[in-house]
């Protein structure tokens, strides 16, 4: 009987066994995503890393209809259907949902937000994993059109998540007190980098609102807004959309917020900005300082309010957002 030998061949076959033993198994969904009746077949989710909200660590939930492996970003391209149906949760460690668009192959009106109508189940973190359920809880109406969600999940955890909350301390001792720091000083709505384009730009001091029009038209505008804000350290906000004719973009930086509506116009755009948190003291002139006839929303509730009536309002008789 000739002596047992391992090769060179046989080490490498037992590594590579033991390598994909030890990585991490595919992600699972099953469920219904429904679009006015039509099932968008989701099969595929991504979890990804993203900035705290609300001063807490968060996850982003990206569920699609079509293999994402490809694709750079697959939140972005999920929120422009290039995945197919595609449905994309802002998510706390508890489970608390803070963000949802979806993504419907059959809503011609969608994206669209619809934070407060779905909600999470059996949501479960591991220092590997992260699964749960996402439901609406039966069916819903959009802008006329009808939805229903109820998937059920399990995929790896990246690295990464849910860093910042895991890094603080676990006890159960009073926190020590410390002394106030000193609020670092507000950016200066005069310092907001407007388009190149923007026309008849209007500051309103009362309400805290900016108005202009361009004759650009919404993708030019939002696009050159977006990548100024950037520039600027502004980070995206929960809520963001960007249609083929409407874009609504939230924004946030050092305790500001800005939710800007972009809408066509007989030529070109009309542009609003809804601003918390700037120092409006050296207001570039030409402002409004007289109140609007009807009093305008300051506080966030009301402001989110006023975007969501507004947007519905635009997307009326609008085939193909």
């Amino acid at each position: 009987m000739k002596p047992f030998q391992i090769t060179t061949a046989t080490l490498a076959l037992l590594a590579g066994s033991a390598l994909r033993a030890q990585s991490a198994d595919p992600a699972t969904v099953s469920g219904t995503f429904l679009g006015d009746g039509k099932d968008g077949k989701i099969a595929h989710l991504v979890v990804q890393t993203r900035e705290p909200f609300s001063d807490q660590a968060a996850i982003r939930l990206v569920f699609t209809e079509k293999d994402p492996s490809s694709s750079k970003n697959p939140d972005f391209d999920a929120g422009f259907k290039k995945l197919g149906s595609a449905l994309i949760l802002s998510v706390h460690r508890d489970g608390g949902i803070f963000g949802c668009e979806v993504a419907h192959t059959a809503h011609e009106k969608s994206p669209f937000s619809a934070l407060g109508e779905i909600k999470m189940e059996d949501f479960q973190v591991t220092d590997t994993t992260v699964s749960g359920r996402v439901t609406t809880g039966g069916e819903l109406d959009a802008f006329g059109q009808k939805w229903n969600v109820d998937l059920k999940f399990t995929a790896p955890l990246p690295k990464g998540a849910f860093a910042e909350e895991e890094a603080k301390p676990m006890t159960k001792e009073e926190p020590t007190e410390e002394p106030a720091k000193p609020a670092g000083p507000k950016l200066a709505v005069s310092k907001l980098p407007l388009p190149a384009s923007a026309l008849d730009v209007e500051y309103k001091a009362v309400v805290g609102h900016i108005i202009f029009r361009s004759d650009a038209p919404v993708s030019e505008v939002a696009g050159e807004f977006s990548a100024k804000l950037e520039e600027q350290g502004w980070k995206d906000g929960a809520g963001s959309l960007m249609g083929k004719t409407n874009a609504i973009l939230k924004r946030e930086l050092d305790g500001a917020n800005l939710t800007i509506m972009v809408q066509p116009a007989a030529s070109g755009c009309n542009v609003k900005v809804f601003t918390e948190g700037l120092d409006w003291s050296d207001a570039p002139k030409g402002e409004t300082v007289a109140a609007p006839a009807a009093a305008a929303p300051t506080d966030a509730a009301g402001i989110e309010a006023e975007v969501q009536k507004k947007l519905q309002e635009a997307l009326k008789g609008l085939p193909g957002f």
